[in-house]
């Protein structure tokens, strides 16, 4: 008996025991790493002359024969809008060698890097790396062969497929640094910052390793599913070819879960007055630079409103794509730029119903319409779709929001008796009378005792006068029954001037909503690319290429001169 109960003791010692390390395994495994810290490994290689090149292309081509795949990126400058031949190509192999070539100092490409480029038997990996395959095309006519988009194979996987950030940190645990100030910097410049290299090389070395995660995956699913079959083990080849060289779109699918119950709509009951749109919002037609670039997404109307012009021309029809005629201010740059460039999805953006939505200013329009022109003029970033229940609940705890910021800002929330307009009821009352006695008798005859009744408001109300005569009813009914107040204060306006007197300005207040929105209603379906700092993105680009004063960094609280 007693060696029984030593033993149970031994036993559940052991379990203890391997649950503890488990759980420390499994939340180191949990954790998120800076890519820096993560790819510490890396080998960068920095390739300037054709020399070099050889070397590192022939070192690239030994390291990549286990999947016959590189990571993939390019880097270019964006001047006054418009795009400068690309700078840099980046290439790394899954052991962790990156090579930076940086066409923008070598007079032409060398045969070697083009070879490897046009090689239809290596996959070049990454995210959109079917469309730096055109740039680089157009700047230097070298035909990129065999692109495959990760995209395809988190699809493939059953996984959502996001931008390359995302896979990174939900597959890999690893987080990307997608600083806009790198970014958006000189990648022509004599010499590289370690930040722009680190920048660099972790993007193609992501793209491999995401690659590498996510064919072992599928790999795996196919081996368990054909486990019966004794099916051989698929080739890179079986798995890639047939996305090669394909530009990436986003199935419209639905994925388990994405569409809730009704049953979990049923604790918030939906008021009437919410308008609920049925027809898409987002009709993904496409509008072109006139060299083919893709600039934007818009709806039917607005592209046909270019042709109509004769602005543009229509160059596809499935989605309707227009390419204009003249060139535009200014070009998609960065990840600002492919957000507007990316087709978006009708669907609520927190819990993912599609049956219809209302749009939603994740900035209220009481604060934004203070904003000056510069903040406002093309973004539509903060209009996103809910649904009817989520669009009720996101507006009552927005309130909470308002209340601090009327507190930190001095600036009261309107109150009944504090309206910008007052009704002046006398008036209205005389109005009211004077329209019955002049409209409504022609239609039907008034009751005697009626008739006087409103004839005798009409007589309080002008004195000088001994009877109502057809001139006092037609004045009476063009009588004002509003009148402005004076003491009237706006909430918004004076939060937005408490908000651009101070470090940070619009940008800080702009910002405090979208962490607001995040915070308190958790949307699992924002697009791509959705940033809490996107005007600061996009504003800095447009500094960047001279297109804002001295003055308008002020008003807007930007720090960049």
């Amino acid at each position: 008996m007693q060696s029984k109960t030593r033993y149970e003791i031994y036993l559940a010692t052991a379990v203890l025991a391997v649950g503890a390390v488990t759980y420390l395994f499994w939340k180191r495994k949990s954790r998120l790493l800076d890519a820096v810290d993560a790819f510490s490994y890396i080998n960068i290689k920095i390739v300037t002359n054709e020399r070099n090149c050889d070397e590192a292309v022939n070192e690239l081509r030994r390291r990549c024969c286990d999947y016959n795949a590189l990571g993939f990126d390019c880097e270019w400058v964006t001047d006054h809008g418009k795009r400068k031949p690309v700078a840099l190509v980046q290439l790394s192999s899954s052991d962790g060698l990156c090579c930076l070539f940086r066409l923008s100092s070598m007079e032409t490409i060398p045969n070697s890097l083009k070879d490897l480029l046009e090689d239809e038997k290596i996959y070049k990996v990454g995210v959109a790396a079917n469309d730096d395959g055109k740039y680089l095309f157009q700047d230097y006519s070298v035909k990129l062969k065999s692109t495959l988009d990760v995209r395809y194979l988190a699809e493939l996987c059953g996984l959502e497929p996001g931008g390359l950030a995302v896979l990174s940190k939900n597959l890999l645990r690893i987080v990307l640094d997608k600083s806009w100030r790198i970014r958006c910097s000189n990648w022509e410049a004599d010499e590289l910052t370690v930040n722009q290299k680190q920048y660099a090389a972790a993007d193609a070395h992501v793209a491999i390793k995401i690659f590498e995660y996510l064919l072992k995956e599928y790999r795996f699913k196919s081996m368990m599913k054909d486990l019966l079959r004794l099916s051989k083990k698929l080739s890179v080849d079986d798995i890639c070819q047939k996305y090669a060289d394909i530009g990436f779109k986003q199935k419209s699918r639905k994925v388990a879960g994405d569409i809730p119950k009704e049953s979990k709509l049923k604790d918030v009951r939906v008021s009437k007055r919410y308008v609920l749109r049925s027809k898409p919002l987002y009709q993904n037609c496409f509008l072109q630079a006139p060299d083919g670039d893709l600039l934007c997404t818009c709806d039917n109307k607005k592209a046909l409103w270019y042709v109509d012009k004769g602005l543009a021309e229509v160059v596809g029809g499935e989605p309707l794509t227009v390419r204009l005629r003249f060139e535009p201010a200014g070009r998609s740059v960065g990840e600002v730029g492919r957000y507007y460039a990316q087709p978006k999805a009708n669907r609520c953006v927190v819990c993912g119903a599609t049956n219809s939505y209302i749009r939603k200013n994740v900035v209220p329009r009481e604060y934004r319409k203070y904003f000056p022109e510069i903040m406002k003029e093309h973004s539509s970033h903060d209009v996103v779709l809910l649904c009817a229940a989520c669009h009720q609940r996101s507006n009552a705890r927005d309130q909470a929001v308002r209340a601090r910021l009327a507190e930190r800002a001095r600036a009261p929330l309107p109150a009944a008796d504090n309206a910008r307009e007052t009704l002046d009821v006398r008036k209205k009352k005389v109005k009211s009378a004077a329209n019955a006695l002049l409209y409504q008798s022609q239609k039907h005859e008034l009751p005697e005792e009626r008739r006087k009744v409103l004839e005798q408001i009409i007589l309080d109300y002008y004195p000088q006068h001994k009877e109502v005569s057809e001139d006092v009813l037609k004045e009476a009914v063009e009588l004002c029954v509003v009148q402005e107040n004076v003491d009237y204060e706006s909430h918004g306006m004076k939060v937005v001037e408490y908000f651009s007197k101070r470090d940070g300005g619009l940008l800080a207040l702009e910002q405090m909503w979208r962490e607001h929105f995040i915070n308190v209603m958790k949307p699992n379906y924002l697009p791509d690319l959705w940033s809490v700092k996107h005007n600061e993105e996009r504003l800095w680009i447009k500094w960047s290429e001279g297109r804002l004063s001295e003055n308008d960094l002020k008003v807007i609280g930007a720090r960049w001169s």
